[in-house]
């Protein structure tokens, strides 16, 4: 095999003894696997184990259902190791193809490969099968495939308790949210954080509120010369999405909400669906830390992950976010499938020298912007205090 740090990774015609022993290894474990398939089909113990054994949103049947309704019922496979569930895949056939559905979830090399025998030994006219926004445990060997890294996925593995997960945080990062948090309660000593359950809410105070995050996270980004498109199906989709297991951040000065976060627990994982602050506080970081107190409401709910999505923002690794690689992964039938593919084959290696020169270029540009951000900055910072001032009675700066 031959693989890049991030980029294309195609499966070469011969492979090293060591290599050989792995792949024996690999598919020993993968045929102690027994595959069942429920077409267009998906039974409850399989929405429920994809939540117990990925806890993404992402992979979750909920998740899906909201996201997919004008599309027919997908088909399921499940792998049994030993009578127990160890994979979950949902997946659709188009034409000589196989769509994957599931995303958002570290495949392992079994579970890859049982699926891939099942897949290709039932369904004869299928060539291919692709992945999408997957992330891998290590290298997948025995079957000729290219994948390549497009994006990622920020993920806090939480510890046990808050005081742990604060002693882990660097020393800068820790003085930052203790001088920001003791400042925004010296001059607002009316300010609160408030945590509650979604489903104890009231259906009109939880869309209230989450529209009013939105405004935050709109009027955010504008000021740093950013555009959020954020409609009605997404907002309503978050409710539902957060109604039975999520969590919900309030940060009020007085009785005006100024903040707040939600979270949504799959599984045994929190995904922070929402997190957003008045750009008016700005000068108090009030964003980071709405992010950091909801992040400790997770560890006190018992999650086990935090899962901080796309986006490269420095908040993220900031609160111990570990970027975690969305590839998009193609599986071919045989090498000479591979071979008789050349238009697919070269559009995967297009893709990833794309990703890759973007990935390359992404520091230098963000570089660049960074100076003229400052400077948009500047400008916006009177409209701030003043606006600050106004709204919520600010009594110093």
């Amino acid at each position: 095999m031959a693989q890049g740090s991030d980029g294309l990774l195609i499966a070469a015609l011969k492979t090293s003894p060591a290599c050989v022993d792995a792949h024996n290894r690999d598919a020993e474990q993968a045929s102690n696997i027994v595959s069942e398939f429920h077409e267009q089909s998906v039974p409850e113990m399989a929405a429920q184990a994809l939540d117990r054994l990925y806890g993404s949103l992402y992979a979750s049947y909920s998740h899906f259902s909201l996201s997919d309704t004008a599309q027919p019922v997908p088909h399921t496979w499940i792998g049994y190791r030993h009578g127990e569930v160890v994979g979950v895949l949902l997946f659709r056939l188009r034409v000589d193809q196989v769509l994957v559905l599931t995303e958002m979830f570290c495949l392992e090399q079994a579970v890859a490969d049982a699926f891939s025998r099942a897949v290709f030994a039932r369904f004869r006219e299928v060539k291919t099968i692709h992945f999408n926004a997957i992330s891998l445990s290590g290298p997948l060997t025995g079957w000729p495939l290219q994948h390549y890294a497009f994006s990622e996925n920020y993920v806090i593995s939480l510890p046990q308790s808050v005081d742990q997960y604060l002693a882990s945080i660097g020393k800068s990062t820790r003085k930052t949210l203790r001088s920001y948090g003791n400042r925004l309660r010296r001059d607002f000593p009316d300010f609160s954080w408030d945590v509650r359950a979604v489903g104890e809410m009231r259906a009109h105070e939880l869309r209230s509120l989450i529209r009013q995050l939105h405004r935050f996270k709109r009027d955010s980004m504008a000021a740093r010369g950013k555009r959020a498109e954020i409609s009605r199906r997404e907002t309503a989709r978050l409710l539902i999405l957060a109604r039975h297991a999520g969590l919900i951040g309030i940060a009020r000065i007085g009785e005006r909400i100024c903040g707040g976060s939600l979270a949504c627990r799959i599984g045994d994982n929190y995904v922070m669906l929402l997190s957003a602050a008045d750009p008016a506080l700005a000068s108090y970081r009030l964003g980071i830390l709405c992010c950091f107190w909801s992040v400790c409401d997770c560890i006190r709910a018992g999650g086990r992950e935090c899962h901080l999505l796309w986006g490269r923002y420095k908040y993220k690794t900031q609160l111990l976010g570990e970027p975690r690689s969305l590839l998009r992964l193609t599986i071919y039938r045989s090498h000479l499938r591979m071979a008789l593919s050349p238009l697919l084959v070269i559009s995967m290696s297009m893709a990833a020298i794309r990703y890759r020169v973007r990935n390359w270029l992404l520091p230098y540009l963000t570089g660049q912007s960074s100076v003229l951000s400052r400077c948009f900055s500047r400008v916006t910072a009177l409209r701030r205090y003043v606006q600050t001032r106004v709204e919520y009675g600010h009594r110093s700066l």
